[in-house]
């Protein structure tokens, strides 16, 4: 519970961030003629359409990263445990335990690209043209134009790079955290620790 809570906590305070550059780079591709650079793009947009424009697809992308994040996570925390539990020898070695946490990554990765499809295909929808129209809006066009397999388009591109990318930070994190002598037993620990402090605190 303390991962998920962690996950969509994170993920909902990311969308904040995130919404802005990915409006900016939709209009970027959809319109390559829009303007000369990012910087142009960014300002024309403000210009014509206001800075809540930036902003405007944050409801999305709340379906977008918290479903993300959360199922990141999830399976890969399941994975690398059920991982670990059949081959204990992974606990010990490095190469195998670095290589549980990369299928770990690539399995989080491709389950996270899946959740999380919906929501990028509507982002890029509201994005890709100066629009008021809201986000159910673009979503019932979408099933005008394409059916519900509007929704899974690209998704098998997704999940190539989202794989990747998932991968890649679980390995770099687990690379850091043997490096500096952190066990798998001792992060659980602290966060099984840090649940308890918690839930004392709420009572």
């Amino acid at each position: 519970p303390l991962i998920i809570a962690s996950a969509a906590t994170s993920g909902f305070f990311c969308c904040f961030v995130i919404a802005p550059f990915e409006a900016i780079r939709v209009r970027t591709v959809a319109q390559p003629d829009y303007a000369d650079n990012i910087f142009g793009v960014a300002s024309r947009m403000i210009q014509e359409e206001g800075l809540p424009s930036l902003f405007s697809a944050v409801p999305v992308w709340f379906l977008k990263e918290v479903p993300y994040n959360v199922m990141k996570f999830l399976v890969f925390d399941t994975s690398t445990e059920y991982l670990l539990q059949t081959f204990p020898v992974a606990r010990e070695d490095i190469r195998l335990s670095l290589l549980v946490s990369l299928i770990g990554g690539t399995l989080g990765g491709i389950a996270a690209a899946i959740v999380s499809n919906p929501a990028d295909v509507v982002v890029s929808e509201l994005k890709k043209t100066k629009t008021d129209m809201s986000p159910v809006e673009a979503a019932n066009i979408l099933i005008q134009r394409g059916g519900p397999s509007a929704f899974a388009k690209g998704m098998q591109l997704r999940m190539v790079f989202y794989s990747l990318l998932v991968s890649l930070q679980f390995l770099l994190y687990d690379a850091i955290r043997i490096a500096l002598g952190v066990g798998t037993d001792d992060m659980k620990l602290y966060l099984n620790v840090l649940g308890a402090a918690l839930s004392e605190t709420s009572t």
